[in-house]
């Protein structure tokens, strides 16, 4: 028998809002030591075979729950729930739950959970990282630890890359949670305070991994200011909502696309900004700097560190910049300030490329995610920068925002009492993870082995020779009757190969950042007989595309990668779109040497 699991719930124990208190200088050996517990996976949890006595007894379980009728198995239901309710979850209780779960899953969905979900779902719910391949179904197996920590009282977060998956997967999983008697949320970024709480109250919660960090902060920030105050405690008095607290603290928390979110966005500080007019840059000022920065001349005037995205001046640079700004007054008198602002206007100019780093539409300036290649129109750049490039771009100038409070997503998500995740991709972050989280990564293998074929690299010297072979590529793929995706790692280099594709004729749909509203309907038709789509890494995160029969025949869906991306971790998620489940399919590399 193998050590019960614990568990952290709202109460007098822990406080309404639990979450785990990080020590501001904890001790390098004790914290050595916990990770070393902490990463270590129970013997039972090794592997697929090491957990087989635990699938024969929830099959045995299983079967005796069928042979109940309704009212019996309702009754199951609630005597488990009553016994998940202690600190412990013992070994017993979870088997019957897993049962259940089952159970539920094929009425619910006409689906069945297979023995690797079984498996993946009791890692996670150990508090391990789980890598299972695209296509096994981590979105269902999600819902095995989600149901039992839900049962057992636990606020569970259920947290996704990006809003789309928010949405489609609190969806799909709905009839099986409401099986079970429990509550579904999602929290996204355009609604009120009202809905977020509500949201948040929810047995399981759906969010996105900055909204869910971003509503952490706001509610720090009541804490801290609106604990003792007067209008704090009228509002206590007359039990109204407004300005308490939104979500119900940080007890357990289910990633995925754990690697995107706790690896790639991991150092990334996460800025709750207000509104203000100090230390402002102007219009007038930003233009004065982008006009001086566009008079000097790279490695004379100044020099560039692309890979911390950072403009130094010269000497040469300081003389041309102090000459320049002689005759004008206020802060432009100031040596630091100026030299400040035209590095800004330097990295705006040189560092920072539209349909690459940002889009502009709607006459504003959005960041693109480079993990996700989807938009963000939450994130700004800071002290000045994105004013930049609004003024470059001749965009509409925002308000200027001083940040109120900062955090990253390692700092936050290592506040969780119990943090789990999943991907398709966490092999290469094994180590990272485990220095940084505490858990150890476990493989599920594929319910049936890989189909998928990887073609040999093909390599242009030039990006129009790279657009000939793809073009020439896709005609011969179309006529034999399959599906193309064709990956790029830039909204710029998608509109240039839709450009092509558009020239000679060929019919295909456009997925990335500047039209990612239909991504659905995009993806949902990417498997249909000679269907080509464009797309960036959004293609390569969370979706399901699924090939018609006639193109399985034919050979199953072909991946065509444009772009090498800075992880390898991301190129292999857009193959991953191919051949899952074990059907057939191939992917192939044609780079550009220019790239």
């Amino acid at each position: 028998m193998t050590a019960a699991i614990s568990v952290a719930r709202p109460g007098i124990r822990l406080g309404e809002r639990p979450e785990r208190v990080l020590p501001r200088d904890p001790d390098r050996l004790d914290v050595f030591f916990q990770r070393l517990l902490k990463h270590r996976v129970d013997p039972q949890l090794r592997s697929l075979r090491s957990f087989g006595k635990r699938l024969r007894a929830i099959s045995l379980a299983e079967e005796q729950l069928m042979q109940l009728d309704l009212v019996a198995r309702n009754c199951s239901v609630q005597e488990l729930r009553k016994r998940l309710l202690g600190r412990r979850l013992q070994q017993s209780e979870l088997v019957q739950a897993f049962a259940l779960i089952r159970v539920a899953v094929q009425q619910t969905l006409g689906l069945r959970l297979h023995d690797e979900q079984l498996y993946a779902g009791w890692c996670l719910l150990a508090g391990q990282f789980v890598e299972m391949n695209t296509g096994e179904g981590k979105t269902l197996t999600a819902s095995l630890p989600a149901i039992v920590m839900a049962m057992a009282g636990v606020p569970v977060h259920v947290i996704s890359a990006n809003e789309y998956l928010v949405a489609r997967d609190s969806e799909e999983l709905a009839p099986v949670y409401r099986w079970f008697g429990l509550s579904v949320g999602l929290v996204l970024a355009d609604q009120d305070e009202a809905l977020k709480r509500q949201g948040y109250a929810c047995d399981i919660t759906y969010c996105t991994h900055q909204q869910v960090v971003f509503d952490y902060l706001r509610d720090s920030q009541v804490l801290k200011y609106g604990r003792h105050s007067l209008a704090s405690n009228l509002r206590d008095l007359l039990d109204e909502q407004s300005g308490k607290p939104v979500q119900r603290g940080l007890c357990f928390a289910i990633v995925d696309e754990a690697d995107s979110v706790l690896i790639d966005d991991a150092r990334t500080p996460l800025i709750l900004s207000e509104s203000s007019t100090s230390e402002a840059l102007s219009m007038g000022e930003a233009a004065v700097a982008l006009a001086i920065a566009r008079s000097l001349k790279e490695n004379h005037h100044y020099l560039l560190r692309r890979e911390i995205r950072q403009a130094r001046l010269t000497d040469a640079g300081l003389q041309v910049v102090r000459k320049r700004t002689a005759q004008l007054s206020g802060s432009w008198q100031f040596e630091r300030y100026r030299q400040e602002r035209v590095c800004q206007a330097l990295a705006a100019l040189t560092l920072y490329e539209r349909d690459v780093d940002y889009l502009v539409q709607q006459d504003r300036v959005e960041l693109i995610d480079q993990a996700t290649g989807r938009p963000t129109p939450q994130r700004r750049l800071q002290h000045g920068l994105h004013r930049l490039l609004e003024v470059k771009e001749r965009c509409s100038v925002s308000d200027e925002s001083s940040p109120v409070a900062s955090l990253s997503y390692q700092r936050f998500f290592a506040r969780y009492h119990r943090l789990c995740g999943m991907s398709g991709t966490l092999r290469e972050g094994s180590s990272e993870l485990r220095r940084v989280y505490g858990p150890g990564v476990v493989t599920v293998d594929p319910v049936k082995p890989s189909r998928r074929r990887q073609l040999p690299l093909l390599m242009a010297g030039s990006q129009s020779i790279q657009l000939e072979l793809l073009l020439e590529q896709v005609k011969v793929l179309r006529s034999q009757g399959r599906a193309v995706l064709v990956g790029t790692r830039t909204v710029k280099l998608s509109d240039e190969v839709s450009a092509m594709l558009s020239v000679h004729s060929i019919e295909h749909e456009v997925l990335n950042a500047r039209q990612d509203s239909d991504e659905a309907q995009v993806v949902a038709a990417a498997g249909r007989v000679g269907q080509v789509t464009v797309a960036t890494n959004m293609a390569g995160r969370g979706t399901d595309i699924k090939p018609d029969t006639a193109v399985l025949k034919a050979g199953g869906l072909h991946v065509v990668n444009l772009e090498i991306n800075d992880s390898r971790r991301v190129d292999r998620q857009l193959y991953g779109r191919a051949a899952r489940q074990g059907q057939p399919g191939s992917c192939q590399d044609i780079l550009c040497l220019s790239d």
